[in-house]
């Protein structure tokens, strides 16, 4: 509840002292001036009479109305349609759910509001501006150490490697591994991967050392009797040059023709194992052991978390300096999109009607769901608190309707006066 310190009390009370400051004016004006109109007859006190008195009845009608609205005026509460705010406190949460779904939340009043703003082109300009660019990436290299901070948790990592190891058991690896060879090989998809592989095979074959170390194995493994008469290097670099010349050979026509026997023979193989993988219940369970294995590897684990721990005190490292490499990073790349998001039309459009796409089922889907939680909350308040909380908003501004009141009235009150005078003077 609010006290007396609260701002919005204290203006509330100073008005309503106003108020009440020029009721008190008027009421005794109006006496005042009846008892001189008596006993000192003259026009002037009439029309004084007749000014305080409508002062006084529109000041005490204003105050009527403004109480009426949050409370019974003097606890009356056989008079009618008062206290409206807190007997009506259900329907007026009706009537602004409604309000505010119908007017704010409309699909039309919503596609209307985005489709007017360009969304996509103020991204662009924000992150095209090296200021802003340079402020987002330091506040982002500046959140990296809490992140960390966040993750670097032992019982976190010990809960995630729980459910990583039950997820990853589960996980039929056989299964796996047959599936990503099959959408390799599909409709030759492997030949590309074959190409590469033949393309490194002749730059390795095409390099002076090859030769050398084909020459060196094939010297030690030559007979003795060539070794004794010191022919075994000449011969093996026979040897070195007829097999470099013979795989070269190999290798090229691999490369040029498709149907090569050779390449057949490897998508044949490349089919053998998948259909193994699919339907040998014994290299299934070698690999799934394999799985197993690497699972429960300690070795592995623990340079994993090496390997992350690394990895985060050269974040914190980074992020520290004034220079830092991932805050320079992350502003250049928000720099980049944002000039070329700036240049490209068709991708702002793009990105503005997803906007739109995106918002509007959103928008359908949860707005009667937004109109119900409205009107719940509303009819869970307090109906004093309500009446409180709306008087202390509203209630000061509400005084100068009866400032008005009072003054309007006498305004009217002195014409009043004065018309009937010039009529009663005229007949």
């Amino acid at each position: 509840m609010p006290t007396i310190t609260d701002p919005r009390e204290a203006a509330l009370r100073r008005r309503k002292a106003i108020a009440l400051g020029l009721l008190g004016i008027a009421g005794t004006g109006l006496a005042v001036v009846s008892v001189l109109e008596r006993t000192h007859p003259h026009w002037a006190f009439g029309f004084l009479a007749a000014v305080f008195e409508a002062a006084l009845v529109g000041g005490l009608a204003d105050w009527f109305a403004v109480v009426a609205l949050f409370r019974h005026p003097l606890g009356m509460r056989w008079i009618p349609h008062t206290a409206i705010i807190p007997s009506k406190k259900d329907a007026l949460g009706a009537s602004l759910a409604d309000f505010i779904c119908d007017h704010f939340l409309g699909t039309r009043q919503v596609a209307e509001k985005l489709q007017s703003v360009d969304i996509a082109g103020s991204i662009a300009a924000k992150l095209a501006d090296s200021g802003f660019a340079g402020s987002m990436g330091r506040a982002l290299a500046n959140a990296l150490p809490r992140i960390l901070d966040a993750l670097d948790s032992e019982e976190l990592h010990g809960f995630l490697h729980r459910i990583a190891e039950a997820r990853l058991r589960q996980v039929d690896l056989s299964g796996v591994v047959a599936v990503v060879l099959r959408q390799l090989t599909a409709d030759g998809r492997h030949q590309a991967l074959v190409d590469a592989g033949l393309s490194y095979a002749g730059e390795v074959l095409a390099a002076p050392g090859t030769h050398e170390r084909i020459s060196g194995v094939a010297g030690r493994e030559l007979w003795k009797v060539l070794r004794y008469l010191k022919l075994d290097g000449v011969v093996a670099d026979k040897v070195a040059d007829k097999l470099v010349a013979g795989m070269t050979g190999m290798v090229g026509d691999m490369a040029r023709d498709r149907d090569h026997e050779m390449r057949q023979r490897i998508g044949a193989e490349f089919e053998r194992l998948i259909l193994r993988l699919e339907d040998d219940p014994a290299l299934r369970e070698r690999v799934n052991a394999f799985r197993d294995q690497l699972i429960e590897d300690s070795d592995l684990s623990r340079y994993l978390r090496s390997l992350w721990h690394d990895l985060a005190a050269w974040i914190r490292e980074d992020v520290g300096r004034d220079d830092s490499a991932i805050a320079t990073r992350i502003s250049s790349v928000g720099a980049e999109i944002g000039a070329r998001l700036a240049a490209d039309d068709d991708m702002r459009a793009w990105i503005n009607d997803g906007i739109v796409g995106l918002v509007l089922p959103e928008i359908e889907r949860y707005r009667e769901g937004i109109r119900g939680f409205i009107v719940e909350r509303v009819h869970q308040w307090s109906a004093v608190e309500l009446t409180r909380e709306l008087e202390l908003a509203v209630g000061s501004d509400l005084q100068f309707i009866r400032y008005n009141g009072t003054a309007v009235g006498a305004l009217i009150g002195g014409v009043l006066y004065a018309l009937v005078h010039v009529i009663q003077s005229l007949a």
